[in-house]
């Protein structure tokens, strides 16, 4: 499958705005694009302000990334990929009750991996 390389400046929202996905700390800060760091599979993906709440399924905390490069490794880990250009649906899953794919705002365009 190929993909536009995921990158730590990448704008996220959960399924349930206004939730803020974020990578807090980027796992490897040597192979970049646009300036930013390329997002592995090692990296975590959090959520803030997920509009979930009350009584119902819980709130999105998490992401978990399932689109990852066969071909392209940052530091022998392989690279997440976006299969779509933004704003679209992310290659992930949240925590919450039905997982949901996060919705990518914004990404860098011109680096693609496979």
């Amino acid at each position: 499958m190929t993909g536009l390389l995921l990158h730590f400046g990448a704008t996220m929202t959960c399924a349930h705005p206004p939730g803020l996905v974020n990578i807090p700390a980027p796992v490897q800060q040597r192979v970049l694009v646009m300036a930013q760091p390329v997002a592995t599979a090692a990296d975590t993906f959090l959520v803030t302000g997920c509009a979930l709440t009350g009584t119902g399924p819980p709130p999105c905390t998490a992401i978990k990334w399932l689109s990852v490069s066969a071909r392209v490794l940052v530091n022998g880990l392989p690279a997440l990929l976006q299969p779509t250009p933004p704003p679209s649906p992310g290659a992930g899953l949240s925590t919450s009750a039905p997982p949901a794919p996060p919705i990518v705002q914004a990404a860098q365009l011109r680096v693609w991996g496979m």
